[in-house]
């Protein structure tokens, strides 16, 4: 396995060559980076945290919402440091930002141009991202690989993506995002 990206201090990377963590954005966050983001002055424009996740690409683990802002205001580049947080770093922290990559995959999103047409409102953001992840967290915290391999091969064509808490429902979607519950028997 090759070595991973990572660099001290701050480096100013394109913004077009960062990979994301997350299959949508929040308006709200949005309307509040407009508050403040000025695209001439970058002197409040926190760097943002990346990471290589063993996929030789760095990759926001936070600050996707102004990663975008600065995208749709047309910089090249942008001010980026490298995530050491423990959260980050620690085997489930690493399973978890693995598993978001994976989703953004699946959705064919790989940059932050990509979340262009998935932004959404505060509660569908909590309903459809916070409550994803969520569930993911209960599916891959209390299932083994093979426990989710054997579930998967029982619905053909679908994606398992989470569990309810207990583990009495199992989360799947199809090809489309269209989800679809199924009581674990």
């Amino acid at each position: 396995m090759k070595s991973p990206l990572k660099f001290d201090g701050i480096a100013w990377v394109k913004v077009s060559s960062l990979g994301i963590s997350q299959i949508y954005l929040s308006q709200q966050k949005l309307d509040n980076i407009t508050k403040w983001f000025d695209p001439n002055n970058l002197g409040n424009f926190q760097p943002l945290p990346v990471h290589d996740f063993g996929n030789r690409r760095l990759t926001l683990t936070a600050g996707h919402s102004r990663a975008f802002s600065a995208y749709a205001a047309g910089l090249q580049s942008v001010p980026v440091v490298y995530d050491l947080d423990e959260i980050i770093t620690n085997p489930t922290g690493q399973l978890l930002y693995r598993n978001d990559i994976v989703w953004c995959d699946r959705f064919g999103l790989h940059t932050v141009a990509d979340l262009h047409d998935r932004i959404l409102s505060p509660d569908l953001y909590q309903a459809l991202w916070n409550r994803r992840c969520d569930i993911g967290y209960n599916l891959l915290m209390q299932t083994t690989p093979e426990q989710r391999q054997s579930w998967e091969s029982l619905h053909s064509g679908l994606y398992l993506y989470g569990a309810s808490e207990d583990l009495s429902i199992l989360y799947f979607e199809d090809a489309e995002g269209n989800s679809i519950a199924y009581p674990v028997k």
